[in-house]
């Protein structure tokens, strides 16, 4: 197949042909010719050119879905032909959130590259929404997530992370051994922004509470430190919290919480032999010695 379906679908995402090229490993000129002899092909123009980039013309996004569906197809012939051969090979489009992306990516990463060498990783990191778009649209092949997830994905678990109380180390709260959901509730909330504040509005049911929420931040990071200045208190996943590698005081919820952690892809389109192969390997279920990436040990 045309490495011009690529380069399309590259140029439209990141609406840049010299960053395209960069990404794919093409020369710009190259990738100018490409997208110049598929505009000839289709006998019209895909993108408008100015000063600040390339941006899909209207015919341009008519091809989008049916572009990517094709480059994914070519994509898991190529890796059922190699499963055949007997080896998992291509590259694997993982989404990916902050926590997980630091505490257990390099080791997955490594581990799976050790047993099949021939698999490169295109690791894309967001929060839940972004990763659950882009599983939706093709243009991850599974994603880390937690529950709850779109009924358009299915969903595997791996890990049962702890949700913690996070208070700042002089807060009267942080001298209790645990801390209840309503003396959380009483309590000027910090939060991340929408798509990072899942986890939080599920423990607190902030649909049937009123809480005060004092300020809500663009990131984990600039939440924590937040509360670490005392300005509110937060809940967040132990991950995150052992992470930041900033000076707070925790304590677990009464009664326990836990976000559960899995990876995802999209419900009735089966998955390529690399993506179940990489699934099977969280799982721990691809018939290999050692302990599954999915235990609480991973951490």
């Amino acid at each position: 197949m045309s490495s011009g379906y690529d380069i399309f679908l590259k140029v439209a995402e990141l609406g840049s042909v010299t960053r395209a090229a960069a990404a794919l490993g093409y020369t710009q000129t190259g990738a100018s010719h490409a997208i110049a002899k598929l505009e000839r092909q289709a006998g019209f123009p895909l993108f408008i050119r100015s000063a600040s980039g390339m941006a899909l013309t209207p015919a341009g996004k008519a091809l989008l879905a049916p572009m990517r569906e094709l480059v994914n197809a070519q994509r898991s012939l190529e890796q059922a032909m190699g499963a055949i051969r007997g080896t998992v090979e291509g590259t694997l489009r993982l989404g990916s959130f902050t926590s997980v992306s630091t505490k257990w990516l390099p080791r997955i990463v490594g581990e799976f590259q050790r047993r099949h060498p021939g698999v490169e990783f295109e690791i894309w990191t967001g929060d839940y929404d972004e990763i659950t778009t882009r599983l939706e649209e093709g243009r991850i092949d599974c994603g880390f997530l937690s529950l709850p997830v779109s009924p358009t994905l299915e969903f595997r678990h791996l890990y049962d992370d702890p949700m913690l109380a996070v208070l700042a180390p002089s807060h009267p709260l942080a001298a209790k051994g645990s801390v209840t959901l309503d003396e959380i509730r009483a309590e000027p909330i910090i939060m991340p922004m929408r798509g990072s504040d899942n986890d939080i509005r599920n423990v607190l049911d902030l649909e049937h509470h009123e809480v005060t929420i004092r300020y809500v931040l663009n990131d984990d990071l600039s939440t924590l430190a937040m509360v670490n200045g005392g300005f509110g208190v937060s809940v967040m996943p132990r991950l995150i919290v052992e992470s930041c590698g900033i000076d707070l005081t925790t304590r677990p919820l009464r009664p326990a919480r836990h976000r559960d952690i899995g990876i995802a892809t999209t419900r009735g389109r089966r998955p390529t032999a690399l993506t179940q192969a990489f699934i099977d390997f969280l799982c721990g279920t691809d018939g290999t010695p050692g302990q599954s990436a999915g235990t609480p040990e991973v951490p």
